[in-house]
């Protein structure tokens, strides 16, 4: 028994214009004749063919129009042979190659009688996608071409009598609307169980009934990925989350979206979990995954509780007496317009060659692990570009624990999070030092004779003692 071929209709935008009628605004060039018989979208057309295992019908209006509306003629769509595209090539500059009559097939009549109710008729042809796309794979040196004219024995002239449909097959990709790396933070009062949801995504007009395997990478998957990206990231516990096991596609609907819960409650302080979901195999086995869009990392973070801060805990030599609300300005909790700290810009003491310009944070009880958080100033010349973070017991003595030196946010009053940052040993000292600057006013804050500066909204600290 022969398996049916399966067909797949792809209306053309001429077509879709055609059903409303032929009016095309070319009366300037139509009024001088009673009836007028010429392609809809005459000329050269590239012609979008998805590779679904199955063939592609196209369907090429033919109009009718003119002074007569309700006249009568007679056309006929003609296929050109290889010696008439080549005097087109050499009219046109271009090497176009008819395709081999076995890749294409009409199935409509290509003689078309117009009575005068008629403005347009179809002429349909059955392009064989996956073998079209096979020769082009093989011959890349070469452009084929489905190249067809019109005759009639009403008045047809060049540009509009000639129709050459140029195959360019594309794969149909399934991706998903966020991918890569997705982070959240916690703290005790966040809710138990926090759900998080993502869209996939097919790249063409859906046709079919389908699913999609979602799946949770493993262990030998993630060290891979820390391996390849300097990462440090933990599988996020087998029983602390819920993942369907699909997505399901409806015909006529070109997204499916889903969502993934995450339970919070079994995560450790300062842990990097993350939780990795990729696309798996779809029941349409021709649809391809994205090489870029197939992977969503939901990076899960538990942070202790803020630590208050106030203006007696805090100290920088290179706070500006002239300029914002001083040091008690980054813990008054107004991140806004009307509270700022800055430093000096010139004629101030210079920047320390590790740190820049600097915060010291002194703190009442030891720590081993923080977080930082800052805002951005209302105005954002001269936002953190760079930051070091040390740490110390005494406060003379300093150790570095972390660096950022890119991706950090340029917009005003904008909140930034940097990563969770730790020391062997427990420290009562933390040196939040600003490198470089970005903006108007930005620059490199540790060189000497510096007119760089820098300011800040707000600073928060979160932190624990995991010694």
């Amino acid at each position: 028994m022969k398996k049916p071929r399966f067909i797949a209709l792809l209306l053309s935008c001429a077509m879709l214009c055609g059903l409303a009628g032929c009016e095309d605004n070319r009366e300037e060039h139509l009024d001088d004749y009673q009836t007028r018989i010429y392609f809809r979208n005459g000329g050269e057309q590239v012609l979008t063919l998805y590779k679904v295992g199955e063939n592609t019908l196209y369907d090429i209006p033919i109009c009718k129009s003119g002074r007569d509306t309700e006249g009568t003629g007679k056309a006929v769509v003609s296929v050109m042979d290889q010696a008439q595209l080549d005097i087109y090539n050499l009219s046109n500059g271009t090497d176009y190659v008819q395709l081999p009559s076995e890749l294409y097939a009409f199935r409509s009549e290509l003689e078309f009688v117009f009575r005068p109710e008629d403005s347009y008729k179809v002429a349909r042809v059955e392009m064989e996608t996956n073998a079209i796309s096979d020769l082009q794979a093989a011959h890349p040196d070469r452009t084929y071409v489905l190249a067809v004219q019109l005759y009639s024995d009403r008045t047809v002239s060049d540009g509009i009598n000639l129709l050459i449909l140029r195959p360019d097959i594309e794969v149909a990709r399934l991706s998903l609307q966020t991918s890569g790396v997705e982070s959240h933070a916690y703290t005790s009062s966040s809710p138990v169980e926090n759900t998080y949801n993502n869209v996939v995504l097919l790249s063409m007009d859906n046709r079919w009934d389908f699913s999609v395997a979602l799946e949770v990478c493993d262990r030998e998957w993630l060290d891979a990925y820390n391996a390849a990206n300097g990462t440090s990231y933990e599988l996020l516990p087998a029983g602390a989350y819920a993942v369907p096991a699909q997505v399901d596609f409806a015909a006529g609907t070109g997204r499916a979206e889903f969502a993934v819960t995450v339970d919070r409650s079994s995560l450790d302080l300062l842990r990097e979990y993350v939780l990795p979901v990729r696309l798996g195999a779809s029941s349409k086995s021709e649809f391809e995954l994205s090489d870029e869009e197939s992977c969503w990392l939901v990076n899960l973070r538990l942070d202790p509780d803020q630590i208050a801060l106030t203006a007696d805990m805090a100290e920088s030599p290179y706070t500006h007496t002239g300029d914002g609300q001083g040091i008690a300005a980054l813990f008054d909790g107004d991140a806004s317009a009307a509270s700022w700290w800055h430093s000096y810009y010139g004629g101030g003491p210079l920047g320390d060659p590790t740190y820049g310009y600097y915060i010291d944070i002194h703190l009442r009880e030891p720590l081993s692990a923080i977080v930082l958080r800052y805002c951005t100033r209302s105005n954002p010349n001269g936002v953190p570009a760079e930051v070091r973070v040390g740490v110390s017991d005494d406060g003379q003595n300093w150790t570095e624990i972390g660096h950022v030196a890119s991706g950090l946010p340029t917009d005003a009053l904008a909140w930034c999070s940097l990563p969770v940052f730790s020391h062997t040993a427990p420290f009562r000292h933390i040196r939040f030092g600003i490198v470089a600057s970005a903006g108007g006013a930005g620059g490199v804050l540790n060189a000497e004779a510096t007119s760089a500066c820098t300011s800040l909204s707000e600073l928060e600290l979160y932190g624990a003692n995991l010694q």
